[in-house]
Parts: structure tokens; sequence; C-alpha cells
């Protein structure tokens, strides 16, 4: 009777090596699995961040890459078709100007913002086709002017 028992004790042995490869060859896969859709993620969400004059450096390359670009807004270029909810506005930073086209709805803040970023893809006509504007408003983070003359 004591004879059985020995091969079972083998086997048993066995099976515990074959079952820690298993885990480890699945755990390395899952860890790869997580890894690749990290990094994939990670390329298609990356997008470059520039002001007008590293966009006029870059623009060869830029063309139809999407683009985040930050520059001061000129004003007096704003037009607006309500019909077909286009913006046309220009970004205007020393020597370069950089026509914008959007379509959709205005920011409330578009008329009194000053600086804007415009996150879209430059087009080969010159034109930055933006699909998302974030208008910056700097007077919200003036102090009043007549605060520190009250005292």
């Amino acid at each position: 009777m004591s004879s059985v028992a020995v091969p079972t004790v083998e086997r048993t042995a066995s099976v515990k090596t074959g079952g820690k490869w298993k885990f480890m060859i699945a755990g390395l896969l899952i860890l790869g699995a997580v890894a690749f859709v990290t990094f994939s993620s990670f390329q298609s969400n990356a997008i470059y961040y520039l002001n007008l004059k590293e966009l006029n450096a870059q623009r060869g390359s830029l063309i139809n890459q999407p683009v985040r670009i930050n520059a001061p807004l000129d004003k007096s270029s704003i037009q607006f078709d309500d019909k077909t909810l286009t913006l046309k506005f220009n970004l205007q930073e020393d020597n370069y100007i950089l026509p914008v086209v959007y379509k959709g709805v205005v920011p409330d803040t578009m008329d009194k913002g000053e600086t804007v970023v415009a996150e879209g893809k430059l087009g080969q006509d010159g034109v930055f086709y933006a699909n998302t504007l974030l208008v910056k408003c700097p007077s919200k983070y003036e102090s009043e002017p007549n605060a520190s003359d009250a005292k």
C-alpha cells in the first residue's frame, strides 16, 4: 500500500511547477496587453501645443496633423455667419498671422478674449481648421482698478 503513494507525490510536484509557468506566461501576456493599450492610447491622444512662431517654423511638417495653438486674438478680424455657424478670425503674434475657421457655437467670451487656444488641423491652404476653441479672458484675474485707492 505504501508503494502507491510515492508516484502521487511526484505527479503533484510536476503539476505544481507546470502551474507556476502557466501563471507566469499568463501574467506576462496580460502585462504586455496592458502596455500595448497604454502606449497606443498615448500616441493617439498626443498633440502638439505650439505658439504661432513655432507653428510657422514647423508649418510644412504639421499639415493635417492635430495641433493645439495658443496665440493672441485679432478682435477686428472676427466674422460669424449665423446661418452656417462658421466663425472666422485671425490669430496674430508679431508679424505672423494665422487665419482660423471654426464651425460651431461661438464662445461667450470671444469678443472679450485676449488669447485663444485652438485645437484642430492646419490645412494645405494655410488656414487652421479648429474643432475646439478655448478663449482666455485675463480680465477675470485682474484686480479692480480702485481697490487699492480706496484705502
